[in-house]
């Protein structure tokens, strides 16, 4: 075998899927931003980090995941490292600490570390995999997440801090947990939120009780009642590109980040729009899936399953708060919204699959 040959497993139909998906989002943050000053440029510039996701997609393809997770303590203690810095180096923005300044661009750590993790715990887990069923072992894999959870919610960021835990139970699940495992640890985890809750920002509680009880800040549920109203008016088949009322109009906010779903939906309709959108995300996540079960090496069926696990929830809870289904929690749509390093990091993502998928063969593998 050449290493050249190993690019005819390259999973051409994944791809062109993310690719569709981002130019789509292109256009409507096109749209989104459309008499606004402020974000002038924005689709322009995420157009560039969606051709520089694209190279770092293929690059990361071309280099041999077990690479990665042969030094998965390096990979680990690097995000942890990475977290770290933020504390020190870190930029505000909207009350939360997350980013580092890289010159011109910002990068999030919490972003690269969905991957990042995902190898790392990924590697860690298969090589512990004969001991799944001792307590001891599942307590050892809650502590190796509980560090970069614990640094990440201190930022603030408790969208991504659920969207860790998340990745940490869907792989452990797919793991073999043990039934009497999950029932304890949800026990646990019940009391454990309750512990969390009065360390939580006052923005944070607010965003809770609001979606609770709507009435309690009106000015909060205002955009979230202007998202199920654009939701809603969009209809079948949309107002039209650029003609949306909800959103051209300014009442809904934020639109080509977190709720431009609501404006997709207004503008674009269901059957050109959430339906689009929806079902570009389901293939996308669909040949994750299938490259986990392709996938001989139980460290690269775990990376692929902890990386459907946090596009699913990410879509999942997006799509929720926009149709007031969840609490807002800051999390946006994946190769949708706006956000360069969000948007470099999925691709990232994509590339590590690629590359699980690209060297599945049991006659490449070794």
């Amino acid at each position: 075998m050449t290493s050249n040959s190993i690019w005819r497993y390259f999973d051409v139909w994944l791809a062109t899927a993310v690719v569709m998906l981002t130019f789509f989002g292109v256009l409507m943050i096109r749209s989104a931003i459309t008499g606004a000053p402020a974000f002038e440029g924005f689709a322009i510039r995420q157009s560039i980090f969606a051709a520089a996701g694209v190279v770092v997609m293929l690059v990361m393809a071309s280099i041999d995941y077990r690479y990665f997770t042969s030094a998965h303590w390096f990979v680990y203690f690097g995000f942890i490292g990475l977290l770290g810095l933020v504390l020190v180096l870190g930029v505000a923005n909207n009350s939360a600490q997350r980013w580092i300044p890289l010159g011109p661009i910002q990068l999030q750590p919490s972003e690269i570390g969905r991957t990042f993790l995902a190898v790392s715990f990924g590697q860690f887990l298969a090589i512990r995999q004969n001991q799944i069923n001792d307590f001891r072992n599942t307590i050892v894999t809650i502590f190796y997440f509980a560090v970069p959870i614990g640094l990440i919610f201190i930022q603030p960021d408790l969208g991504m801090s659920i969207l860790y835990v998340v990745m940490w139970f869907v792989i452990i699940v797919m793991a073999g947990l043990p039934l009497a495992h999950f029932i304890i640890l949800s026990i646990t985890g019940l009391i454990g939120l309750a512990i969390v809750v009065p360390f939580l920002e006052p923005y944070q509680l607010n965003r809770v009780t609001t979606f609770i009880d709507p009435a309690s800040d009106p000015e909060q549920a205002f955009n979230v009642d202007q998202a199920v109203i654009s939701v809603g008016s969009g209809g079948w088949f949309g107002k039209g590109y650029m003609q949306g009322t909800q959103s051209q109009l300014g009442f809904l906010r934020v639109q080509h980040t977190d709720f431009i779903f609501s404006m997709i939906s207004e503008e674009m309709g269901f059957f050109f729009g959430a339906f689009i959108v929806l079902g570009l995300l389901l293939f996308i996540l669909f040949r994750i899936l299938r490259i986990a079960a392709l996938s001989p090496d139980p460290a690269g069926r775990y990376i692929c399953i902890g990386i459907a696990g946090s596009l699913f929830f990410q879509t999942f809870v997006n799509v929720g708060m926009n149709l007031r289904l969840v609490p807002v929690t800051g999390l946006t749509l994946p190769f949708v919204s706006y956000g360069g390093s969000s948007l470099v990091t999925l691709y990232l993502a994509i590339g590590v699959v690629q590359s699980v998928l690209m060297r599945h063969r049991k006659q490449e593998y070794g």
